[in-house]
């Protein structure tokens, strides 16, 4: 599969789901039983992440991904957001167009709303695999809009996101914490990163992450979570390391851990065989898809 199949970040047309009078961007394909994936958050995030899990699913399932509000393909309004906000999005994306009861795969920050979105409601979700949460020891306390934002959201600002947003940074940031062999990240990935970063307001999402403001704190959340749980990390993950992954398991001891080796945050990219078996062989011991 190419870094940008026929030019759509996943290999499918995009579609749009109004959402509180904007327009998210999702891609959806296949028939089957419904899994959605969630992608991450920074400064270039966007279901690109989620394109080799989405390749491998459409064969089965009725698999979706979405842009989160201010990123990738949907729309990027200047306005100051928080965790709340994609917690409801996730929810009302999942009522409204995926159906309750999907399987999700969600990654780092976009996990975190995800767990919290599930304790919310009981019945929105059927099994989660979570890549790398975040929420119960890394970005667990949100922050509040202050002058640290009110910095950022003027030209300095501008000037600090499009070094972000660089394919020089975004190439930095993929060797350094996001892929385990540096080799991996070649011009084509860098492209589907910076493409997803190189788009009008797109800085006022990210900014929020820098600030803290969509920090999430899913101590609480994990432990009520009743559906079957796997927690997916790379061994080598830094930002998040492996060690938090007992700070999930004692809140919830039905969540099961596996570890991806030769890897770091972007284990579904970066290994997509290894997890991809290990998806399958979670969600077919659920008794969710036939084995």
């Amino acid at each position: 599969m190419s870094v940008l199949e026929n030019g759509y970040p996943v290999g499918a047309p995009r579609k749009i789901y109004m959402w509180r009078d904007h327009r998210v961007a999702y891609y959806t394909a296949g028939t089957g039983p419904a899994v959605l994936l969630v992608h991450s958050i920074n400064a270039a995030a966007s279901s690109f992440e989620m394109r080799r899990p989405f390749a491998a699913l459409r064969a089965d399932h009725r698999v979706f991904a979405l842009d989160f509000l201010g990123f990738g393909g949907s729309d990027h309004p200047q306005r100051v957001y928080n965790a709340d906000d994609y917690t409801a999005l996730i929810g009302d994306f999942t009522r409204d167009v995926v159906g309750t009861g999907a399987a999700v795969i969600a990654s780092s920050l976009g996990a975190a709303y995800t767990i919290r979105a599930a304790a919310r409601d009981t019945s929105l979700f059927g099994p989660l695999v979570l890549i790398c949460p975040t929420g119960v020891r890394d970005l667990a306390q949100p922050q509040q809009a202050g002058w640290t934002y009110d910095i950022l959201a003027g030209p300095l600002g501008d000037l600090i996101f499009r070094g972000l947003a660089s394919r020089p940074s975004i190439a930095y940031f993929l060797r350094a914490q996001s892929y385990y062999d540096p080799a991996v990240v070649d011009e084509a990935l860098i492209e589907g990163f910076h493409r997803a970063a190189y788009q009008a307001g797109a800085k006022w999402a990210p900014i929020c992450f820098l600030t803290g403001l969509l920090n999430c704190d899913v101590r609480d959340d994990f432990a009520q979570l009743q559906q079957p749980v796997l927690l997916v990390w790379g061994r080598h993950a830094e930002l998040t390391p492996l060690r938090r992954a007992d700070a999930f398991l004692a809140r919830n001891p039905r969540a099961r851990l596996a570890v991806i080796e030769k890897a770091r945050l972007s284990v579904q990219d970066e290994r997509p065989d290894e997890f991809m078996r290990l998806v399958q062989e979670f969600l077919a011991s659920t008794h969710t898809v036939s084995p």
